[in-house]
């Protein structure tokens, strides 16, 4: 199973990676740390599942720089160019905002998860609130990869 995660905080992607490989047989997970290194790698290789973060940087990072602007929508904008392009991949997203944008733009968490439901039903799985401490976020992400486990 390929499985890409999206992700630009390196400890978080590390530690989604580490639980992937303990609990799934048989997977090559790949961490892309932005917006367009993750949408160029999807388009060249579409893997099983993309775990996607919703706020991305642009482009890679440069050492300890972002590179481009941060979306904070990021993972939603990515998600709008996979279906235009057709692109048939599950996506679930993990993330650890409870909140995103700023002002008259700003969405709750469970406002993106209904949006990401309502505008992109045939990708996306489902999404899952990180925490660095506790484990329930891990079951949760588990359950949406295997549904029947």
């Amino acid at each position: 199973m390929l499985i890409y995660i999206v992700e630009d905080d390196f400890l978080k992607a590390n530690r989604l990676k580490a639980l992937l490989n303990e609990n799934i047989a048989n997977i090559d997970c790949r961490i892309h740390g932005s917006f367009q290194s993750g949408l160029r790698a999807i388009q060249q290789a579409t893997p099983d599942l993309v775990v996607l973060d919703m706020t991305l940087p642009t482009f890679d990072r440069a050492g300890s720089d972002r590179e481009g602007r941060l979306r904070p929508l990021g993972g939603y904008d990515l998600m709008r160019k996979l279906v235009h392009h057709a692109v048939k991949v599950s996506v679930i997203v993990v993330t650890q905002l409870e909140t995103f944008g700023e002002g008259a733009d700003q969405v709750t968490f469970a406002e993106l998860v209904d949006r990401c439901a309502r505008d992109f039903p045939d990708i996306f799985r489902g999404a899952v609130y990180f925490r660095q401490s506790g484990s329930a976020w891990q079951h949760e992400l588990l359950k949406l990869i295997s549904p029947g486990q």
